[in-house]
């Protein structure tokens, strides 16, 4: 784990959920009281470094299924439901998110072979523009 600053932490390492190997980068950051009320700026953001994540244009599941994808065009991982508080600012990170990513790389994996995102959840709305 590296420390960012006061509140922010974020930790760069290897995953391998069944085929590949995945660089990920997981960053946290205190959140203010303020935006205690916004569950996604309270959760840990995971992205995939390398190898690039890729989409699959016009599948039933979405071009790329349980993500949120960032101003920049960037995808982070949507690893729990926000809405039925999954994850919580007192869960530990290494029994939650690490474990989770790596069940969502597998799923990804399993995705990329059939079309079938077998990870159960709840689909986040797409971003409007497809590519």
């Amino acid at each position: 784990m590296r420390p960012i600053n006061d509140r922010s932490a974020s930790w760069r390492g290897p995953l391998r959920p069944l085929m590949a190997r995945y660089e990920v980068e997981i960053s946290y950051r205190v959140p203010h009281i303020v935006e205690r009320l916004d569950p996604l700026r309270q959760q840990p953001r995971v992205q995939v470094i390398t190898p690039a994540l890729r989409c699959r244009p016009g599948d039933p599941e979405g071009r790329l299924p349980h993500v949120y994808w960032s101003h920049d065009g960037e995808p982070s991982l949507c690893l729990f439901d926000i809405k039925t508080a999954e994850w919580t600012p007192f869960d530990l990170i290494a029994l939650t998110t690490v474990p989770w990513s790596l069940d969502w790389l597998g799923c990804y994996e399993g995705w990329r072979a059939t079309g079938e995102w077998t990870g159960g959840g709840r689909h986040i709305q797409p971003m409007k523009t497809e590519a």
